[in-house]
């Protein structure tokens, strides 16, 4: 039996059945079913030439019908990776377990990454928030890579992960660095993970970026936020640039579990950070300023301040020494002494005494004072820092000050209640024994808010 979809033999000259043959062997029978027609003698010849041009219209409707299919299945087939390389990120809109947000309510958060000493080599409690977006922010020399390999030696030696992120610097001083401030090999190779972008975070990249955020590991450095940006192509003085930066690189670490650490630089002359006022607003945990006060080098006793410009959840705050805005929490101290080959280093609590720098406020008036206790006293239910400027009448700013000031001299002791800060009377009385007011600075020698924490 003949192929129906055959040119009848005879009917075509041997040029054109040869032309159309190929052309039906490659596009199939089914498309030209139906166009294909039996000439007969009386045909004229345009019509007989006709059949090759619809076979060569067919060819090419199909050949653009296949184009097409070819590539909806390669984005589809994208879009299927692109979903799979997802699914081990954070949902953007995943549902959130308020249960479990009202049973973790009940205690305060507090900082658990890294380590902080007090002078007796104790770990009191950690640097940086979990789950948050925390910053260090530094001029040159301060330590802020010391300070940032320091936490992360303390968490690779409790066997948890840590992500580098470097944009500044090489893995070679990082892990020298990091042996000299005490890691073990097997520690370094087994949990910390170095990563040194050169260019932007692509698709290409993302199914490793996944498989790190999945790791869940305690800490993720970002070292030098400025050169980070610029490598996307974005402006760090523009806020939405920054935001932007935020949400590709540190929240879905900080979504996963992780602590994500931004360091950054500030200009000589300055004490904030380069670019957008943005850089502050969206840091969610602590930020610090990392004040020098001696250079870190061999030979050298390196010392620089960690001093907190912002703590959106307070624990951190709540144990800086009181003062003025960036208080001073802790010291770094990188000690190499004159002869060692490794340095002792360790961040340790704020020495009590104040120094001369930071001597902090004058003593507010006695009448502001006694303003403020009274009305603690009366209203032991609504005496937050902003409960008591809203109902103390003055300068906000003054009335403040004053509430620091009579806690740091021990007159008021500050009380955490519902994720809320209360104040009451504290154990020192504002009155000395013949009537007269209490101190009028700051005292030299006093104590502070760590003797009044747990």
């Amino acid at each position: 039996m003949s192929d129906p979809w055959r040119p009848a033999p005879n009917t075509y000259d041997a040029q054109v059945v040869d032309a159309v043959q190929q052309r039906l062997s490659e596009i199939g029978p089914h498309v030209a079913r139906g166009l294909l027609f039996e000439p007969t003698d009386t045909t004229p010849p345009e019509e007989r030439a006709s059949a090759a041009e619809k076979i060569e219209a067919l060819c090419q409707e199909e050949a653009d019908r296949k184009a097409y299919r070819r590539a909806k299945g390669a984005e589809n087939a994208k879009r299927r990776i692109a979903e799979e390389k997802a699914a081990d990120l954070p949902r953007a809109w995943a549902h959130e377990d308020l249960a479990e947000a009202w049973e973790e309510a009940e205690t305060e958060t507090r900082t658990d990454v890294g380590a902080l000493r007090d002078v007796a080599g104790e770990c009191l409690y950690g640097l940086f928030y979990s789950s948050k977006v925390n910053g260090v922010h530094a001029g040159p020399e301060a330590g802020k890579s010391w300070l940032l390999c320091l936490a992360g030696v303390q968490e690779i030696s409790k066997g948890r992960h840590v992500a580098y992120i470097d944009f500044e610097d090489d893995k070679k001083s990082i892990v020298q660095r990091l042996r000299l401030l005490g890691a073990s090999r097997e520690a370094v190779l087994t949990y910390f993970r170095y990563h040194q972008p050169v260019g932007p975070l692509t698709e290409a990249d993302m199914e490793d970026f996944a498989a790190l955020v999945a790791m869940r590991g305690s800490l993720a450095v970002f070292d030098g936020m400025t050169e980070a940006m610029a490598l996307e192509g974005l402006d760090d003085k523009t806020g939405t640039d920054v935001a932007t930066w935020h949400a590709k690189y540190t929240k879905p670490f900080a979504a996963a579990g992780w602590a994500a650490v931004v360091a950054d630089h500030i200009p000589l002359t300055e004490k904030r950070v380069i670019g957008s006022q943005h850089k502050k607003s969206i840091i969610s945990g602590v930020s610090y300023l990392l004040d020098p006060v001696a250079p870190i080098g061999k030979g050298l006793r390196g010392v620089s301040r960690l001093k907190v410009e912002k703590d959106r959840c307070g624990w951190i705050r709540k144990n800086a020494r009181p003062g003025r805005t960036p208080q001073y929490f802790a010291s770094l101290v990188v000690d190499f002494g004159v002869f060692a080959a490794r340095p002792e280093a360790n961040v340790w609590v704020a020495d009590p005494a104040p120094q001369t720098e930071d001597s902090g406020y004058d003593a507010p008036s006695e009448k502001l004072c006694r303003t403020v206790l009274a009305y603690v006293t009366e209203h032991p239910e609504s005496s937050t820092k902003t409960d008591i400027r809203s109902a103390v009448k003055g300068n906000s700013g003054a009335i403040g000050r004053c509430v620091d000031w009579l806690v740091f001299r021990r007159h008021l002791t500050p009380e955490p209640k519902d994720r809320r800060t209360l104040h009451v009377p504290g154990p020192e009385s504002f009155d000395k024994p013949d009537g007269e007011a209490a101190g009028s600075s700051w005292p030299e020698a006093a104590e502070t808010l760590f003797d009044q924490v747990e």
